[in-house]
């Protein structure tokens, strides 16, 4: 532990008595469809959004409805919470996570810093089966039927203390409490089970659909996890010549992205807020999660039988 941690550490007990307080005061109101939440125990970038779209995609294929309610971190809206997102509303107004997951999943995204309020939005205009929420371990506001956390495998807990002194939002004995924990990328020494989750990188597009093959690239970014993003890109066998992070959510710079001979690969979190057709020379890159199928068939069998079990408590509730 560094000295700077050190002299951190008494703080940790306020957000002890923080967290301890907020789960004591955890809301017991069940809803009407089951919520899950995809959340971590640290700070920075863990994998939520790719493991939500794994998420949903399964559920798809099974033919169950699905809606995201999500607080949209970062962004400025121009209208009352809670909102639908929409084709017509940006990402700069509803936050990029929301705006990525509705536009690439086509479902119900609902914005609000209240999430409980989200989700009984939900449940009042549209028809689901569950509903995932974007985040939120943390937020005992909002009752929730199943926890899935989420874990960096290079990053692991860190020093293994609370905020400031440490990564942590919570005692690592939540991981003991949830429902499922998975592990982006490499394993970890854990006590308890988890799943590894590995990542797939798709070749890079630019907005005509044009892929890029290899060479020198300059990649820019604003996502929490900006060392994750730089060896996805390295395993495809770019050689990343420059690399400009930006703050978790913070637009990047027009100075950034000018055309310097270098083609500029971005994350998919960036490109939703640019007009990519004025930058031919910027590729995406696309991500997934590959999870085994004994997994997926532990998660569809929670998720089912909590679908089953509400259903027979509120039938006709919606």
């Amino acid at each position: 532990m560094t000295w700077q941690a050190l002299l951190l550490l008494p703080l940790t007990a306020v957000v002890w008595l923080i967290s301890h307080g907020k789960r004591l005061r955890r809301s017991t109101q069940p809803y009407a469809r089951p919520v899950v939440i995809v959340g971590n125990l640290t700070v920075g970038g863990t994998g939520k959004t790719p493991m939500i779209i794994w998420l949903v995609e399964l559920c798809q294929r099974h033919g169950l409805r699905v809606a995201v309610v999500s607080r949209g971190y970062g962004a400025k809206p121009d209208r009352a919470f809670p909102f639908l997102v929409s084709d017509q509303i940006s990402a700069r107004h509803c936050g990029d996570e929301p705006k990525l997951l509705a536009q690439r999943l086509n479902i119900p995204v609902v914005v609000d810093p209240q999430r409980h309020r989200a989700v009984n939005f939900v449940l009042a205009h549209h028809s689901v089966d569950l509903i995932i929420s974007d985040d939120g371990l943390q937020h005992y506001a909002m009752h929730r039927d199943i926890e899935i956390l989420m874990l960096d495998g290079l990053r692991g807990l860190g020093n293994g203390c609370l905020l400031p002194a440490g990564p942590l939002r919570e005692s690592a004995a939540r991981l003991s409490s949830v429902d499922f924990v998975v592990v982006k990328q490499h394993p970890l020494p854990l006590p308890i089970p988890f799943e590894l989750a590995r990542l797939t990188a798709n070749v890079p597009r630019n907005a005509a659909g044009q892929t890029l093959l290899g060479g020198p690239v300059k990649i820019c970014s604003g996502i929490g996890n900006f060392g994750s993003f730089r060896r996805s890109v390295s395993d495809l066998g770019y050689q990343v010549i420059e690399a400009l992070s930006f703050a978790d959510h913070q637009l990047i710079s027009p100075e950034a992205l000018v055309d310097d001979q270098l083609p500029i690969i971005i994350t998919e979190k960036d490109a939703i807020k640019l007009d990519l057709q004025s930058y031919p020379h910027i590729y995406v890159l696309t991500i997934a999660f590959d999870l085994s199928a004994e997994f997926e068939r532990r998660v569809l069998a929670t998720l089912r039988e909590q679908i089953h079990e509400k259903s027979h408590h509120y039938t006709g509730a919606l």
